[in-house]
């Protein structure tokens, strides 16, 4: 049923607005110029029309709970917000409204009467037995995917409007049939072929150059040889971690924790649950299925008798905290087995059934003493640390050197050398090494930086001792890396040349590639039928031979350079798509939505200066502030 209302909403909200969402992205980005909305509480306003923190949040929930269907359940809002979700959902809620007030602009209006056939016409809605549109299951659907059947129905009236105006716009925009059956043809030709990899057992034993040619290969690749710049400091660290193994914690303390973090150690009751749903006013027809329960009618016999399938009856398994509010309380009054009277709520009234009952637990204090220990630990030493930072950095701030304040707080210090940019603090493991070396090689030589902080607590100074600057290393000491690399240079030299030289037979004497490949102890493989994106290749056949296919003639060979092998590669046959017979239909439909796309993103461009955007982002941050601050 989800997966239904998903379906339908590719084909009304998506089809309309999410195809150009990316582009509308940039149109209606959160820029300085748009969050001008002083005191007021509504998340933005378009022309005439409003965002509320309502309709955002909703929204957000729902784009939070699909990328669940993804991720798994563990995906969280401050994942989301990280991922930039709660952006673009705000700019997809902007982008709808804009074309939806260009509508009402023109005057464009949609009956109650359309917005229903619309509906009503989804497969998804209909009942799969009669072919009808089944209430139950359009409800069902809107429950399931975090919609009230109010918005549902204004969001299909609104981007129905859009729709009128976005049909204006493409719909006389075509793709000419000659141009997309080229293409098709382009994409659909295949070619075969015959390639070998050259035996490099005859390359193993490369000469070597005399130390004039090394010289000038060292010179010629200074920078495969080039020392980074690098630099000496000196560091102090200050961390909670550093502190733990001093801390002690009482019993009472320990007692007066657990008793704070009770929760954190229960695990909630769970109850599967089962529903069958009737429509709003169907308030006699939900109880006399109650009562034909009470009677010991079969559950799912009435459910089916009220138009309910298995997967709309069977909800799953449910906290007191997950379930629908207004079910919650009926839901965790039933024993295990148990039927609710006739619940109403929005959707309309509900008659519920636990099967079965998972009780919850809660974990004893001797089964978390460690957990309860060590956070303890962790808060005396995190409270304790402020006081420290705060008298190293009066220390510091006073002139006192790096050494001395370091030892006055109980501060590690380091004495490190040759730290390369990017590359941590020279094999030392210290919390936060990266960000530490970030801020070395923002100073200069000799200068201390502030008593600065990481992004996990850890306190630091540092100060540059020494910069030695980047140069190139002299060539004896590094005379060995110079001969590695010169013989692979080498060794790929005269196998691509060997390689092009045996290609040239081919190409100018008609030589058989067979009989190359045997004098040179290789074996000739085949390709097969295979398309310009290696589609048909083998497993094992590295796809720039299929990209060499299509650069050659029939019956000609190159040489191609794949890693550390060369390979020869010949044209055996080309077999060329029909443009006749050829499907078009999908590249048509694949160039008709690109220029769709460039069409409306140049509207909603235009539409940028017509109607009036603000968002108000302080609002925004207002409502996921919890978010954020985790």
């Amino acid at each position: 049923m989800l997966a239904g209302i998903r379906t339908f909403s590719k084909s009304i909200f998506a089809k309309i607005i999410f195809g150009v969402i990316a582009l509308s992205f940039v149109i209606w980005g959160l820029n300085a110029s748009m969050l001008n909305l002083g005191t007021s509480r509504e998340v933005a306003e378009i022309g005439s029309q409003k965002l509320t923190p309502v309709e955002l949040d909703r929204a957000f929930q729902r784009s939070v709970q699909n990328m669940r269907n993804v991720f798994g359940p563990n995906f969280n809002q401050q994942q989301a917000v990280q991922m930039g979700l709660l952006n673009n959902t705000v700019q997809s809620l902007v982008s709808q409204k804009v074309l939806r007030e260009d509508a009402k602009n023109m005057g464009i209006g949609i009956s109650d009467d359309k917005v229903r056939d619309t509906i009503f016409a989804s497969d998804n809605f209909k009942d799969s037995t009669t072919g009808q549109f089944s209430r139950d299951r359009f409800l069902q659907s809107l429950y399931q995917a975090g919609y009230t059947e109010q918005e549902f129905i204004e969001g299909v009236r609104g981007d129905m409007m859009s729709q009128q105006i976005v049909g204006s716009l493409t719909g006389t925009a075509s793709v000419p049939d000659l141009m997309a059956k080229q293409i098709v043809a382009y994409r659909n030709e295949q070619r075969s072929g015959s390639f070998f990899t050259l035996n490099d057992a005859e390359f193993e034993n490369i000469a070597l150059a005399d130390d004039a040619t090394l010289r000038k290969y060292h010179e010629d690749n200074a920078p495969q040889f080039t020392a980074p710049e690098s630099r000496d400091v000196t560091l102090a660290t200050l961390s909670a971690a550093d502190l733990i193994n001093t801390v002690t914690v009482t019993e009472e303390e320990i007692a007066e924790s657990y008793k704070q973090r009770e929760a954190e150690f229960q695990t909630p009751e769970k109850r599967s649950v089962e529903q069958i749903l009737f429509a709003p006013g169907a308030e006699q027809s939900a109880h006399e299925a109650y009562k034909k329960l009470q009677e010991g009618a079969d559950f799912m016999a009435v459910s089916k008798e009220a138009g309910m399938d298995e997967s709309m009856v069977k909800l799953g398994e449910f906290t007191a905290n997950d379930i629908l509010p207004d079910l919650s309380e009926a839901t965790f009054a039933l024993p295990e087995g148990g039927v609710s009277e006739p619940v109403e709520t929005a959707l309309g009234w509900h008659i519920l059934r636990v099967p079965s009952i998972t009780e919850g637990s809660t974990q004893t204090l001797e089964e978390v003493r460690d957990v309860i220990v060590d956070g303890l630990k962790q808060f005396k030493a995190e409270d304790a640390i402020y006081d420290l930072a705060a008298n190293f950095d009066e220390e510091l701030g006073a002139g006192t050197p790096i050494e001395e304040a370091a030892r006055d707080v109980g501060a590690k210090t380091y004495k490190l050398s040759g730290i390369v940019r990017g590359e941590g603090l020279a094999g030392e493991t210290v919390d936060g090494a990266d960000e530490i070396n970030a801020k070395i090689f923002e100073l200069e030589n000799g200068e201390e930086s502030f008593l600065e902080e990481t992004a996990t607590g850890t306190r630091f100074v540092v100060r540059v001792e020494n910069v030695t600057p980047s140069a190139l290393r002299p060539f004896e000491d590094v005379r060995e890396d110079v001969i590695a690399l010169w013989t692979a240079d080498e060794r790929q030299k005269q196998m691509l040349a060997k390689a092009e030289e045996l290609a040239g037979n081919i190409n100018t004497t008609g030589a058989d590639i067979n009989t190359l490949a045997d004098q040179d102890n290789a074996t000739v493989q085949t390709t097969g039928m295979t398309k310009r994106t290696g589609q048909g290749l083998g497993d094992d056949v590295n796809p720039s031979v299929a990209a060499a296919l299509f650069t050659l003639e029939n019956g000609k060979a190159k040489a191609v350079q794949t890693g550390d092998s060369v390979i020869v590669v010949k044209l055996d046959d080309i077999k060329a798509a029909n443009i006749e017979t050829a499907d078009a239909t999908p590249v048509t439909d694949e160039l008709k939505s690109a220029i769709d796309e460039d069409i409306l993103a140049q509207y909603l461009d235009y539409l940028n200066e017509e109607i009036s955007v603000t968002v108000n982002n302080s609002v925004i941050t207002e409502l996921y502030a919890p978010v954020a601050a985790n």
